[in-house]
């Protein structure tokens, strides 16, 4: 949440624009389906009460409370290599208009079954998962500002979104139903906002800037805070669980690790063979660093690294530049896909650092992958092609969500 004076700040523009349902009003459709995410969601403490100072955080167990319930599976162990055991649901957006032909973010909600889904339309939406129907609940439209990238706060009360024709960029209040311009002065050196993340303690979303620039901006009040800077241009960000360190790729092929306290960089190191830095993933236990590289290489590190490491496993089976790497929650299943080529994603079983042999399969046809996501729990993952599609995979080993 923004507080008073940061909101005086940004310019207020409501975005609500649903073409479905042209037979009501925007307000009274906006109105409606609010409450039905509340209704889903649950109206969340800090809706009620002043919010808390910055040096106090709910526990984990009250985030769960007012934002869903979602039970902590004790399922995610013991996952078998060889063969994965999936199958294809309804697609997540059949129930809402396009977002574009390419969506270029696909991400569930931290703690709710909900799922964003962005694409160069520029209309973002949000999802009901259910695996059945993924009803959608909000469906907002920012005029002239083609998506490139859309994420959940922590918290999941909002949800950003960046283009890389805009150094500006959106807020959306998920339970005010408002959208917030967040001016960025040209001072500052941002120039795109289309390659960003959140930290998961909350408090930073960090950008992917021109000339290895940085940019770290306050997830609270979306203020800038400082840039960082690296040698060559910056391509990936990733952090830790615990939001202390953060680790960077570019195109020198030099990795970065920073310390986030002290805004310094502690480390860096070549990736072992890479001409090109493209992606970079941290796994959820903070024992793997995984960097993709344009090349088609992935490079698995066990943390912490070296001076010089040499990667614990070196995965070869994509032809293509990786563009995007993903762990699950319980760190046992890397997803490495790249959008240069159909069908070109491979799922690493970590344990064993091998590779599902049953997936995609020759009838599989999920395209160009642009974004890629597993559900709070591992239960599902989510891709986001080049024709219009939010697939939805249910991966059964896992519990319901």
């Amino acid at each position: 949440m923004m507080d008073s004076q940061s909101k005086n700040k940004c310019h207020l523009k409501r975005a609500w624009q649903d073409e479905d349902d042209e037979a009501d009003s925007i307000k009274e459709q906006n109105k409606i389906l609010r409450q039905k995410y509340i209704s889903i969601v649950g109206k969340p403490k800090w809706a009620k009460i002043e919010k808390q100072s910055k040096n106090d955080t709910d526990s984990a167990d009250d985030i769960l409370k007012y934002s869903g319930n979602l039970a902590r599976s004790k399922k995610g162990v013991n996952l078998a290599k060889g063969l994965i055991s999936l199958k294809k649901v309804r697609n997540l957006n059949l129930t809402t208009s396009s977002c574009g032909k390419i969506l270029k973010s696909l991400e569930f909600h931290p703690t709710s079954n909900l799922a964003l889904i962005a694409g160069i339309s520029g209309r973002a939406s949000v999802v009901q998962v259910d695996g059945f129907k993924n009803e959608k609940l909000q469906s907002v439209k920012f005029q002239k500002f083609p998506i490139d990238c859309a994420h959940f706060t922590t918290d999941g009360y909002q949800f950003v979104v960046g283009s890389r024709s805009q150094r500006n960029f959106y807020c959306y209040d998920l339970m005010e139903g408002r959208s917030m311009f967040i001016p960025v002065h040209h001072t500052i050196g941002v120039t795109k906002m289309d390659n960003f993340c959140m930290s998961p303690d909350g408090k930073i979303i960090a950008s992917c800037g021109n000339f290895g620039d940085i940019h770290l901006f306050t997830s609270s009040s979306k203020e800038w805070i400082t840039t960082l800077k690296m040698n060559g241009e910056v391509n990936a960000l990733t952090f830790t669980s615990d939001g202390k360190r953060m680790y960077s790729f570019g195109d020198l092929g030099e990795i970065y690790e920073w310390d986030m306290i002290n805004r310094l960089c502690v480390k860096k190191f070549m990736d072992d063979g890479c001409l090109q830095g493209t992606t970079l993933a941290l796994s959820n236990d903070n024992q793997y660093l995984a960097a993709g590289s344009s090349s088609g290489v992935v490079n698995l590190y066990k943390l912490p690294c070296d001076v010089k490491p040499k990667p614990e496993k070196t995965i070869l089976n994509l032809v293509t530049a990786v563009t995007k790497l993903k762990f699950n929650k319980y760190s046992n299943i890397l997803a490495m896909v790249s959008d240069h080529k159909n069908d070109a994603i491979k799922l690493l079983h970590v344990p064993s650092k091998t590779v599902f042999s049953n997936f995609p399969t020759t009838n599989s046809n999920v395209g160009k992958i642009a974004s890629i996501d597993f559900s709070p729990n591992s239960g599902y993952i989510g891709l986001g092609n080049n024709k219009s599609e939010a697939l939805l995979y249910k991966l059964t080993h896992f519990d319901n969500y």
